[in-house]
């Protein structure tokens, strides 16, 4: 007993020194493509492959690394039904020492098996480990053990690789806003110039028939008490005058006060019309949403537009896809999908948001761009709304001769954002 323990733990020790060769110093997929060139030394196997999940439900698996007993890597994808791997994916881990071919007539040609599921940091299975042998698995617990040390590492360093892409897709979003806000600082700084001096006119204009109705007021107790007048109505007329006097005096003192808050009430933004990719407007739009997509789980089905492009201020474009696609997310269920495509038409170029989600009603629809408006439907995780969104977007979409418009058979229906714009 003592030999085969001590035989056991030397193994073991030659399996831990193995991964340590094969995966020192590395991170990424070449420590993931040494991982699985390990499994040789630990198992008598045919072909050893990590794979991610494709698609919302996943039907089909990718290889992100793969080895074969003649030393080949290849890159491969295939469809779960009909495959051992698809139990895996159900969370299952999975020993077949021998007639997998039997079980799955897909294997013709392999023996044993052996697939253990990969987790995200939540529970949920991104992936799987998986060993196919020719001949049988002689120790099917043994080798299940191996196999799961090798994927505890596995999945250890997916984890880490997705944290990385999520850190790296923050960076870039806080990127993308911090560049947008700069941008926005300076236009409304340019702005608030711009209605000052409009404001200072206006205030001039108003304060000129001010003058005129104090001047007649003045005119009209002068000549009153040039001309005998009824005692009684001159009183009338003496007290009236006194009223226009302190009535002018106050809307005088009004616009003052108007005058030092004409900063806050910027004028019409000014835009920095360009020859615009839609594509990069759209994929700047969706990086800015791909963790919240995530996070709901929420799969956006993105046709990418090609070359077309139409003139329009980038930042404020984006700032409109921005505010529809997270609309979308707000207002859709975990699992459902969003669709977003572009499209040239023969007088403008058309942009696309379609969702899943709760739908609008007529009532929705009518009210929609106002600025404040809550609508029906409630966001289906609790998110934010401050109601200015869509209002926002219109604004945007007409400062650009455009239009949108809004679809959507009703509750739970799902709804289609369709933005407009000219052709330059």
């Amino acid at each position: 007993m003592c030999t085969l323990q001590c035989e056991r733990e030397s193994a073991m020790q030659s399996i831990l020194a193995e991964i340590a060769l094969n995966t020192a110093h590395s991170i990424g997929a070449p420590f993931l493509a040494g991982l699985v060139k390990s499994m040789r030394t630990a198992m008598d196997a045919k072909v050893v492959f990590i794979t991610v999940g494709v698609g919302k439900p996943v039907l089909r698996a990718r290889s992100i690394s793969s080895w074969t007993e003649d030393g080949k890597e290849s890159s491969f994808e295939y469809d779960l039904e009909g495959a051992p791997c698809k139990l895996v994916y159900e969370g299952e881990t999975l020993t077949i020492s021998e007639g997998v071919y039997r079980q799955f007539p897909r294997e013709v040609g392999f023996e044993g098996y052996v697939g253990v599921p990969l987790r995200r940091s939540d529970g949920s299975v991104m992936g799987h480990f998986a060993v196919l042998s020719r001949r049988k698995i002689p120790q099917p617990v043994e080798a299940l053990a191996i196999v799961q040390l090798f994927a505890m590492r596995a999945e250890a360093e997916l984890q880490r690789m997705e944290l990385e892409r999520e850190l790296e897709e923050l960076v870039a979003s806080l990127s993308q806003a911090t560049r947008r806000l700069t941008n926005r600082h300076e236009v409304l700084r340019q702005t608030n110039e711009t209605k000052t001096a409009l404001l200072g006119m206006m205030a001039h204009d108003l304060r000129n028939p001010l003058a005129v109705i104090l001047g007649r007021s003045e005119i009209i107790e002068s000549l009153m008490k040039k001309h005998e007048v009824d005692e009684e109505l001159s009183e009338k007329v003496r007290k009236s005058c006194g009223s226009i006097v302190t009535t002018v005096e106050r809307m005088d003192r009004l616009i003052a006060s108007c005058l030092t808050q004409a900063s806050d009430d910027a004028a019409a933004l000014k835009h920095d019309m360009q020859e615009l990719p839609i594509a990069r407007a759209c994929d700047l739009a969706l990086a800015l949403n791909s963790r919240a997509a995530r996070t709901k789980s929420i799969t956006i089905h993105y046709t990418p537009p090609g070359d077309l492009t139409v003139k329009g201020d980038e930042d404020r474009l984006v700032e409109a896809l921005d505010n529809l696609i997270s609309n979308a997310l707000k207002y859709s269920h975990s699992g459902q999908a969003i669709f977003i495509e572009a499209r040239r038409l023969a007088k403008c170029t058309e942009i696309s948001v379609r969702d899943e989600g709760l739908g609008m009603t007529q009532a929705d629809i009518s009210q929609a761009f106002q600025r404040f408006q809550r609508l029906s439907a409630k966001p289906t995780a609790g998110e934010g709304s401050t109601g200015l969104g869509l209002a926002i977007v219109k604004g945007i979409v007409d400062a650009h001769g455009g239009g949108i418009r809004i679809a959507s058979k009703g509750k739970g229906m799902g709804t289609d954002f369709t933005i407009s714009l000219p052709h330059s």
